[in-house]
């Protein structure tokens, strides 16, 4: 419903009355559409997509039942790769095949050179890269079909929300080509393309024959650099990041690095295990010594370890999480912040994380209520921060964001903002991409996914800024700037920092 093609083009008279006169001769393309030159930051939001018009659209209904029933889609593209945002009809987690929860079986058939003589022959098509999302493969072909098979986090291909949706968007890295002259540019202007599903009646767009796309000849600015810095003095800054496996313990330099770069306030650590809170706060004094005779703190729970530049009033096990309370002495507000450090259970255990974001969250509303393990005041500032592992339900995310519980047993939803109703989001891009994954893995079955979140009461706080760090896209000049290493976030952990610092209002 609501459904529309606005890129549809005519077919020369010639080239369809040719169809009808071959008829075991393979579909013509039937469309054409133009990737235009737009910066899309991947991210699994989609206003920076607004404006666009669709390329191609597919009737409602037409698939298989329960399966995936392909929608609108929306192409654009810069320097580097074609960006694709494709509707998909109903709640689908993109990378799980069909024995995995709301699987897939859907397929991206691309042919680079527009030459249906190389590659694999397909429905008209000389396929030279393969995308299987539910499959989890990505495959090249070189001019006589010959399959080469990549690792998804190896191949540059990045699609989002990595949580399940019903539309996602996703970034095809494109290859140079050679020009008449021998030279090569660094995109591919002509391609077709073609979506399909590989169930029986399975759903394709378009409906016949394949797209033609034209990237854009337009240049794509170059991101705005996020600097390391604060832009407000006042601001608070909170870091987080899984240090994969007490990785801290025994690349201790990668992190002194990391901390004297981004000076943060507070800091959650996920996958700590070998140090102890005492030890990771001597480490964490020992980079950033504070003035006046002040002294870090810290508390742990399972794997969970915050360090705070403020006193620590109260903390609180939650399964293998962590509640604290912190006061804010030099901030000039009688708010304090109350901080939940997150590790939730990772891959297909839906259901563990259901019960524990159910129960964080009955504790996020006892507090507010004045009946949790702990008194915090009316007002003060709260963040849900950490490691989340949302590679599920979409309704994990929403749970959190607006306080609406998954199972029964916990009472009444609620409004985690109090009367500003849901938390608002932080954690932005990379500093130096338009990007916001927090989790990659060479050689990975997964592309990089966007795992860690950073949750905020916006009622008593601003966001001032948040960031992703990934050292190996920063600029050279701005490794040096901040004394960083291109290889630090690549060796240091799986996961990546995330920033995100607030103001709270006074």
């Amino acid at each position: 419903a609501g459904r529309y093609d606005v890129s549809m083009k005519s077919v020369p008279l010639a080239t369809a009355v040719l169809a009808t006169l071959l008829p075991l001769a393979v579909p013509v393309p039937l469309t054409a559409a133009r990737a235009k030159a737009r910066p899309i930051v991947m991210d699994g939001l989609f206003s920076d997509w607004q404006g666009l018009r669709p390329a191609k659209s597919d009737p409602a209904g037409d698939g298989a039942a329960d399966a995936v029933d392909l929608g609108r889609l929306w192409l654009a593209s810069d320097a580097e790769a074609l960006y694709l945002r494709i509707q998909l009809g109903r709640e689908t987690l993109l990378q799980n095949p069909p024995a995995l929860a709301i699987g897939n079986q859907l397929r991206l058939y691309l042919d680079l050179d527009n030459k249906a003589g190389t590659g694999l022959p397909t429905e008209g098509l000389g396929v030279d890269l393969e995308i299987r999302f539910g499959g989890r493969q990505v495959i090249s072909y070189d001019d006589s079909g010959e399959a080469t098979s990549r690792a998804p986090g190896s191949s540059g291909l990045t699609m989002l929300p990595t949580h399940s949706s019903d539309e996602f968007e996703i970034r095809v890295p494109l290859p140079a080509v050679a020009t008449s002259s021998g030279s090569e540019t660094s995109l591919v202007r002509k391609l077709r393309l073609l979506f399909r599903e590989e169930v029986t009646a399975g759903d394709r767009l378009p409906q016949q024959g394949s797209l033609k796309v034209k990237t854009a000849k337009k240049a794509v600015p170059d991101p705005e650099v996020i600097e390391l810095e604060r832009d407000d003095g006042e601001s608070l800054r909170v870091l987080t990041m899984n240090v994969e496996d007490s990785s801290i313990a025994t690349r201790q330099s990668i992190y002194r690095r990391y901390l004297e770069a981004l000076r943060p306030d507070v800091i959650n650590f996920q996958e700590l295990l070998a140090w102890d809170a005492e030890t990771t706060r001597d480490f964490v004094e020992s980079v950033l010594p504070l003035p006046g005779g002040r002294r870090w703190e810290a508390v742990a729970a399972a794997d969970c370890v915050t360090v705070s530049s403020y006193p620590i009033l109260d903390s609180a096990p939650i399964d293998g999480n962590l509640v604290a309370h912190l006061d804010l002495p030099d901030l000039e507000t009688s708010r304090d912040l109350v901080v939940f450090n997150v590790h939730l259970p990772c891959c297909d255990n839906d259901s563990g994380r259901d019960g524990e974001i159910d129960r964080l969250m009955a504790t996020w509303r006892d507090l507010l209520a004045g009946s949790g393990p702990f008194p915090i005041g009316p007002e003060d500032a709260m963040v849900f921060v950490g490691d989340l592992n949302l590679v599920g339900f979409r309704r994990q995310f929403e749970a959190i964001r607006d306080g609406v519980f998954i199972g029964s047993g916990q009472g009444a939803d609620f409004s985690p903002a109090r009367e500003a109703g849901s938390l608002e989001v932080a954690f932005g891009r990379h500093t130096h991409r338009r990007t916001a994954h927090t989790w990659r893995r060479l050689g990975s079955v997964f592309v990089p996914g966007k795992l860690d979140f950073f949750f905020f009461t916006d009622d008593v706080a601003t966001l001032r800024k948040s960031f992703v760090v990934d050292t190996e896209t920063m600029k050279r000049k701005y490794r040096r700037r901040y004394g960083l290493r291109t290889k630090d976030s690549l060796n240091a952990s799986d996961h990546l920092a995330g920033v995100a610092d607030l103001e709270i209002d006074p």
